[in-house]
């Protein structure tokens, strides 16, 4: 329950009545009962393992979103550490993603504060994101000890974001595996979506388009 708490207070303030605000809230005033909590709690975690947070920075590629939240077309994030204890971090989120034949950018910050599934949250600076983002699943490690995908979301499931270090590797080994994943446990269309699915990126139109993903230095 002190997760979610938390989860809650991290969220953006609004003046104005958002569905998915009064979603989270009615799934915040079920959780009174602790039961219902630790139900929740399994269906967003239970394939997490603790996380070691220094692999989960440097650059990822956008390759699943909810479109109907970020208009936006392939984008990158880029965690970069500020400070970490052996059971904390802060670190910065930068994103560039491309909108109508222009470069946008958003900036955030995440933070961890404690090892367990749910601790880290990620702030994305989206105007659209009113609340943050928390790591659902990680898959793999690269050569260099790296996770290569990860898949994001919120305790609404919606929206959901799926980043990857390697498009050509999340194509050929991981694509079938996420979509088995968000399709089986209800990322792909929750009811906060409202009918909407996740958006599958097409990553060759990408390269072709977005000079940034051939750009290691931006």
């Amino acid at each position: 329950m002190r997760l979610f708490e938390n989860y809650a207070a991290s969220c953006r303030p609004t003046n104005k009545r958002d569905f998915n605000m009064d979603q989270l809230a009615n799934l915040l005033q079920s959780f009174q009962m602790d039961e219902v909590a630790t139900k929740q709690y399994n269906s967003l975690f239970f394939s997490m393992a603790d996380m070691q947070i220094e692999k989960f920075m440097g650059k990822w590629y956008t390759v699943v979103d909810s479109k109907e939240v970020h208009k936006e077309d392939c984008g990158i994030f880029y965690f970069d550490m500020v400070l970490q204890t052996p059971y904390t971090a802060t670190f910065t989120s930068k994103q560039y993603a491309f909108l109508n034949n222009d470069v946008v950018t958003n900036e955030g910050y995440g933070s961890m504060v404690g090892p367990e599934p749910g601790a880290v949250l990620i702030t994305t600076g989206h105007e659209r994101d009113q609340c943050p983002f928390t790591p659902v699943r990680i898959g793999g490690l690269n050569d260099e000890g790296e996770y290569q995908y990860m898949i994001l979301s919120t305790p609404l499931k919606y929206p959901t974001m799926v980043l990857t270090r390697d498009m050509e590797q999340f194509e050929t080994k991981w694509k079938r595996e996420v979509y088995d994943f968000v399709e089986k446990n209800g990322f792909m269309s929750p009811m906060a979506a409202l009918n909407t699915r996740l958006h599958f990126t097409d990553t060759d139109v990408c390269r072709k388009v977005n000079k940034l993903y051939e750009n290691g230095n931006v």
